[in-house]
């Protein structure tokens, strides 16, 4: 499952939307409660596959940079996606200095998705 956290509903929408289109479960997460809940597999009614990503959009500020800092510290990690705004430089390094593992400009993100969306569901490899 991929989770994701927007601050844009049209781009969650985008994301939801892409996803549901190739057939990858994804659900929104926007707290760390929400995605501690994700990430632990918390049932509540809904599809509660493991996370295998966290997209993360930086809009979000620190509550952002919070979510990265969560989710690359939790036994459960996924890879941690976060994407912006190409001149928001200074937020860009502090996701990747959270530990995200690609950070990506929101257009890089928004024209690679359905490839990216595909890559990230897939099982881990052993």
């Amino acid at each position: 499952m991929i989770a994701y956290a927007c601050a844009d509903l049209i781009f969650a929408t985008r994301i939801r939307g892409t996803a549901e289109a190739l057939g990858i479960v994804s659900r929104p997460t926007r707290d760390t409660d929400k995605l501690a809940a994700r990430l632990e597999r918390v049932d509540d009614g809904k599809p509660n596959d493991p996370v295998t990503a966290l997209l993360i959009d930086l809009d979000l500020g620190d509550q952002a940079i919070e979510l990265i800092r969560y989710a690359v510290n939790h036994p459960a990690r996924p890879t941690v996606i976060a994407f912006g705004a190409h001149v928001a430089a200074d937020l860009l390094q502090a996701a990747a200095d959270a530990g995200a593992d690609p950070v990506m400009t929101r257009g890089s993100f928004t024209s690679n998705l359905p490839n990216l969306l595909q890559q990230l569901d897939a099982p881990p490899t052993t």
